[in-house]
């Protein structure tokens, strides 16, 4: 793939700092910033994850949920990151100084991860099969993962908790300098073996009180970010059965999803703080952003920490049952111009997220041509145009089309198309639509070849990339007859 020429830092790096009454520096939302999954992003090193602190801090943010588990080296069990083994933090363990620079930015750390499942934790019954988890049909739950592919655990077998317990004992040592814990239950199963059934959020917990207990003993201070589905006794999401009804204690702070994990007024009001996240920066665009924005302060939310995920490994088996995706590194994004040691988050096109979640989350109300006035100014300084802000909306529309955690937007991705129709799932009106989207682009590319900031010269190169894409074969792909 052609590789992009870098822009002029200031261009995509520095911010026009907030002036205006409607970009208060407040707003409504204590704990602000991003969390993101660096277990899956094995490419990027020391330098690179520095980059991306500072630009949370360029966006007002004070917190940072970074998923660690599976992305360091545990010694005790290394079959937690073996899988992994490429990682830069794996290689050269930095994320001790990568706390110390986010400090230094004002921001805090909370080291990520998931009882029982998930990345590192679901390789322990690799070497302990008899610790998998029980399905509904009675049986043994079958692989799963994201990148890192595995089996959650009983949390009802002894050995589960003693795994767990020793293996974040190990990670808070290693990391002492983090300001809490972000302990994310599953969003994907749970066990339903005869001793955790209804009461699995129950034996889960018992690991959660334990860890959390043991954080505040050497840290009074620190934040530590749980689920509700210890305490509010209601209906779990995908799950079929109710979440415990178990003591609260009001040095939690709670976490709350639109997929997994509803708003529970009750308990905001109790805890100790209360953020709500989801996917609107990292997959969809700015009206989603303001949207959430406004969702979590009608919450009362006292924070929006939403997903900043960008993928960079390597998958290893058919990610979201597409075999297509199979051998290759995943693209940040869908960024495919970037170098796989390169972070997206400078991109133009992230730009237009980052600067929507920065003014979004500081107003919520703030009027959505006004946003689009500050991202003209930001990106095309004295030759902003509604025009080209337009165009550039519809460009970040593009990308985020159709994309999901591990598949690009089928717009830039023929690759994607072929598949689906092998699927059956390219019907005669969404050809139309992807050819009238290309055409829109054909359209934009052709207005800049005669770009005036460094702004529009990079609008057209993204134009460019997209239609590059397409070769003539490819495009047969969208046509009616086939």
């Amino acid at each position: 793939m052609p590789m992009f020429p870098m822009l002029v830092a200031a261009t995509l790096l520095t911010l026009t700092s907030p002036t205006e009454d409607d970009r208060r520096a407040d707003g409504p939302f204590t704990q602000r910033g991003y969390y993101i999954t660096f277990m899956r992003m094995p490419t990027y090193d020391l330098a690179d994850w520095k980059r991306i602190v500072d630009g949370i801090h360029n966006d007002g943010g004070n917190t940072l949920m970074l998923w660690v588990a599976g992305a360091f080296r545990s010694k005790k069990y290394p079959v937690t990151w073996k899988y992994n083994a490429e990682h830069e933090n794996i290689r050269h363990d930095f994320v001790g100084e990568l706390i110390d620079h986010a400090h230094s930015k004002g921001i805090k750390v909370l080291l990520g991860f998931t009882p029982f499942g998930y990345d590192g934790v679901n390789q322990y019954p690799l070497e302990h099969p008899e610790l998998k988890a029980i399905g509904k049909d009675g049986k043994p739950v079958a692989p799963f993962g994201i990148g890192c592919w595995g089996y959650n655990l009983c949390p009802s077998k002894p050995e589960s908790q003693r795994f767990m317990l020793e293996y974040l004992r190990e990670m808070n040592a290693r990391y002492s300098n983090a300001d809490g814990l972000m302990i994310e239950s599953s969003d994907y199963a749970i066990c339903h073996c005869e001793d955790c059934g209804e009461h699995f959020f129950e034996k889960e917990f018992a690991f959660v009180r334990r860890i959390s207990e043991e954080v505040w003993v050497k840290k009074p201070e620190a934040t530590v970010v749980v689920y509700p589905h210890y305490f509010s006794g209601a209906d779990v999401p995908g799950f079929g059965v109710k979440a415990a009804k178990l003591p609260f204690d009001p040095r939690w702070t709670l976490m709350f999803t639109p997929h997994s994990a509803h708003p529970e007024p009750s308990l905001i009001e109790r805890a100790k703080g209360s953020l709500w996240s989801d996917d609107s920066p990292a997959r969809k665009g700015p009206q989603e952003i303001r949207a959430n924005a406004q969702h979590a302060r009608g919450a009362k939310m006292t924070g929006y920490v939403p997903s900043l995920e960008a993928f960079t490994f390597v998958a290893t088996v058919a990610e979201e049952g597409q075999e297509w995706l199979k051998g290759r590194r995943q693209v940040p994004l869908g960024f495919g111009w970037l170098d796989p040691g390169e972070p997206p988050y400078d991109a133009l096109l992230m730009r237009v997220n980052r600067i929507a979640y920065r003014e979004f989350s500081r107003n919520p109300d703030l009027a959505f041509d006004r946003y689009k006035e500050i991202l003209g100014e930001e990106v095309f300084g004295a030759f902003a145009t509604p025009r080209a802000v337009d165009d550039l909306l519809e460009l970040q529309t593009v990308f985020a089309a159709e994309r999901t955690w591990c598949q690009p937007s089928p717009l830039t991705c023929p690759e994607r198309v072929r598949a689906m129709q092998a699927a059956g799932t390219m019907t005669p009106p969404k050809r139309g639509e992807y050819r009238a989207a290309l055409d829109r682009i054909h359209a934009v590319e052709a207005r800049y070849r005669e770009s005036k900031s460094d702004g529009e010269r990079e609008l057209r190169r993204i134009a460019r990339w997209v239609l590059d894409r397409w070769s003539v074969e490819d495009r047969k792909l969208l046509e009616d007859d086939r």
